[in-house]
């Protein structure tokens, strides 16, 4: 993929909520994003169509599923553990080669080492 951004959960809400624009690049949501987003609306399907269409929407395939692993694996000897949700949206950017967009900076650092770039 390459070349594009991944927005977390909490830009895309900024966004929808007229706080912020997004980058004029090629954009990508995880489904966890997508889930985290739709769950909060009144009108589940048509929140989820509005995504689809705006969106690419990355499902988790077995490449990001193994460095998901790997990396909670890590975090885990180490005692920095991140929520499943999150250590999957990063190894979903860090597989296919995508810049993170997110507020939560200080959160995600620590998995820079592991590849994560940031928009």
């Amino acid at each position: 993929m390459g070349e594009g951004i991944l927005i977390d959960t909490d830009v895309l809400i900024d966004y929808v909520k007229g706080l912020r624009d997004l980058p004029s690049k090629r954009l990508y949501i995880t489904e966890i994003v997508m889930y985290e987003f739709i769950r909060g609306t009144e009108n589940v399907d048509e929140a989820k169509r509005i995504l689809e269409e705006g969106f690419i929407v990355i499902f988790h395939d077995n490449e990001i599923i193994a460095k998901a692993a790997k990396i909670w694996v890590e975090l885990r000897k180490n005692g920095k553990m991140l929520d499943d949700r999150d250590v999957l949206i990063a190894s979903s950017a860090i597989v296919k080669d995508l810049h993170l967009l997110t507020k939560n900076l200080r959160h995600y650092k620590r998995l820079e080492r592991f590849g994560l770039k940031f928009a």
